[in-house]
């Protein structure tokens, strides 16, 4: 099978209606392949852990790949990319998590065609913060750097904005992981960020390209930082706030969490 067609049903998989990253593992566990999936029969279905009916008939009547070949021009135009479960490059620890995302879109590079080998650190923390909050951000950054962590962050105003700033300023490779699609800059003031994460780190995303940011898409995205992240620090985040969605879901992953 040609790469794309490959990567195409794992593109199928990923827009079938009422099947979420949850069950998509389960279908993966049970049948090893998204191809394996699309010819699966309703008796072979029915095997799998929790799935519903709704599911079984979602999954049936999905066997049009319109909406994948779609998303594919649309990658090569924009020159996205994709990353499967498959893919060596995909992260053990992240691929653990049970809601793990099936495809992953990313720009930018990985640090070997193994993937990311060093350990990383999530930083993330409030939006809105004082002069002495991104001061801490810098200096925390500047440590991570200089004991060779990766710092991922999600590029979101504030703090995550910082240490990826940081990061890029000192030539430090970073990884930014964005609730939207990569073809959009959000917020729009950090396209001069996103362009030199893009040259000189990696951009990721589960959503495909035209996918805007929404309520939904930032705790999607926050579970993501945690997942990729070894460890992770939070700085003067707000009870409620995305960074603290963020360290719930690190310590349910089993992440050493630190708080400034």
């Amino acid at each position: 099978m040609e790469e794309k067609d490959f990567i195409k049903y794992w593109i199928w998989l990923t827009q079938i209606p009422y099947v979420g990253s949850v069950m998509e593992g389960r279908l993966l566990a049970k049948f090893k392949s998204p191809q394996d999936i699309y010819d699966a029969d309703e008796k072979c279905l029915r095997k799998i852990s929790g799935i519903t009916k709704r599911q079984i008939a979602s999954i049936l009547q999905a066997r049009s790949f319109d909406r994948a070949e779609k998303i594919l021009e649309d990658c090569e135009k924009k020159k996205i990319y994709v990353l499967t479960k498959a893919d060596i490059r995909y992260p053990e620890k992240a691929k653990q998590v049970k809601d793990a995302p099936s495809v992953l879109y990313y720009q930018g590079s990985f640090t070997s065609e193994e993937g990311i080998l060093k350990p990383t650190v999530g930083i993330v923390g409030a939006r809105r913060c004082t002069q002495d909050a991104k001061q801490c951000c810098i200096e925390l950054t500047r440590q991570c750097i200089k004991e060779q962590e990766i710092v991922i962050s999600g590029m979101a105003k504030g703090i995550d904005a910082c240490a990826g700033t940081v990061c890029v300023n000192s030539g430090s490779y970073t990884v930014a992981i964005v609730g939207n699609g990569l073809d959009i800059c959000y917020p729009a003031e950090h396209e001069r960020l996103m362009e030199r994460i893009r040259e000189t780190g990696l951009l990721l995303s589960e959503y495909p390209p035209g996918t805007e940011p929404s309520n939904y898409t930032f705790p999607q995205r926050n579970r993501l930082i945690a997942s990729w992240s070894d460890r992770l620090i939070v700085i003067a985040a707000g009870r409620g706030s995305g960074a603290m969605i963020t360290a719930s879901c690190a310590d349910k992953y089993g992440r050493k969490v630190s708080f400034y």
